[in-house]
């Protein structure tokens, strides 16, 4: 492309609507900085300012916050130039939904086929465990990337597009829709026995539809978690039937010496990924399996689950796990009243 092809892609993106496709909300041409720990308080009071007529941005604390469409892509994505114009136009070479998918880590990660991390020895799976999945891969097909309502909840999170779609985040956008066609594909009787409707022969995720897949480590689904974004439904998090095959996160436990972190939750994981450290989690500070000990050989395991009850016990029976196969366990505790996702948000 040449300089002239390049202003008339700027000119046909507004950047106010470019914005909104990168799931970054503004409020009276504002926005938070894409550096938030520059900033006092997390960037609480968006510092970046947005002239649609200009096609500009610029954060007035970060000297390298600033730019055009262009730029403000490669630095909501983290991505160089020409993905950032594949991005505006999918036409240009690789599809724009693709990149942020093949972004790299900013820790080293072996690719999920070629991982050398130690394998938990499954069980022969059930027919119903089978059908499970296979369910489980139909539904997450089905269901759009974040956006709109649960894009601001994980906003207000300090956790961003780069992240969701790397952990290939996704939400239960037209609950009818989604609904009907599981049901037309494989039937009431089965859904409801493998736990995906409930007994009423509705789909369980109703009211909780930000879903967190976990993949194994030939990058399948092999188990969901599903996130309430309205504080007021109980419980917060709703779980696939049956048992947690992996942590969180597993194609991280290559084998390979280092450190990782071991959180409470994925909220608590995917904080600690926007923050650039290696993360997994596990669903809930009781959940930890004497079976994933082996997953962590060689490395270094900060346990950071919550400074609770809950969170201490939990604690100290995983590292006791851990260390009873020669693996360097220690706590990593949050300050007392938070959990990770508020200590970084918060301070």
């Amino acid at each position: 492309m040449d300089k002239a092809d390049i202003e008339a892609l700027k000119n046909s993106n507004p950047i106010l609507e470019v914005l909104g496709r990168l799931g970054i909300e503004t409020q009276n041409n504002r926005f938070r900085c894409f550096q938030p720990d520059n900033h006092s308080h997390g960037d609480r009071t968006p510092s970046v300012s947005v002239w649609p007529d200009r096609g500009q941005f610029k954060c007035w604390v970060c000297p390298d916050v600033k730019g055009d469409v262009i730029d403000l892509v490669r630095l909501a994505i983290g991505c160089g130039f020409r993905e950032a114009l594949q991005y505006l136009n999918p036409n240009i070479g690789e599809p724009a939904r693709m990149i942020a998918f093949s972004l790299p880590l900013p820790f080293p990660m072996t690719s999920p086929k070629k991982s050398s991390a130690a394998k938990v020895s499954p069980e022969a799976p059930s027919e119903e465990s089978l059908l499970r999945l296979k369910i489980l891969a139909a539904l997450l097909e089905m269901c759009p990337p974040v956006s709109g309502k649960v894009a601001h909840y994980l906003q207000k999170r300090r956790i961003f597009k780069r992240i969701w779609d790397r952990q290939h985040l996704c939400m239960v956008e037209d609950y009818a829709g989604i609904s009907r066609l599981l049901e037309s594909t494989f039937g009431l009787a089965d859904l409801e026995r493998t736990g995906i409707f409930n007994p009423a022969g509705h789909l369980r995720f109703y009211r909780h539809n930000l879903f967190f897949p976990y993949f194994d480590e030939l990058n399948k689904p092999v188990y969901l978690q599903a996130r309430a974004i309205d504080p007021d439904v109980k419980p917060k998090e709703l779980s696939l039937k049956g048992h947690i095959p992996i942590p969180y996160n597993v194609g991280l436990l290559n084998g390979e010496p280092g450190q990782v972190y071991l959180c409470e939750g994925v909220i608590d994981t995917l904080t600690l990924l926007e923050q650039g450290f290696p993360a997994v989690g596990v669903p809930g500070a009781a959940n930890f399996k004497p079976g994933w000990a082996e997953l962590f050989r060689n490395k270094t395991v900060h346990v950071a689950f919550d400074p609770d009850a809950p969170g201490e016990s939990g604690a100290a029976k995983t590292m006791d796990i851990l260390r009873a196969r020669g693996i360097e366990a220690r706590r990593l505790a949050p300050p007392a009243g938070k959990d990770l996702n508020d200590w970084f948000r918060n301070g």
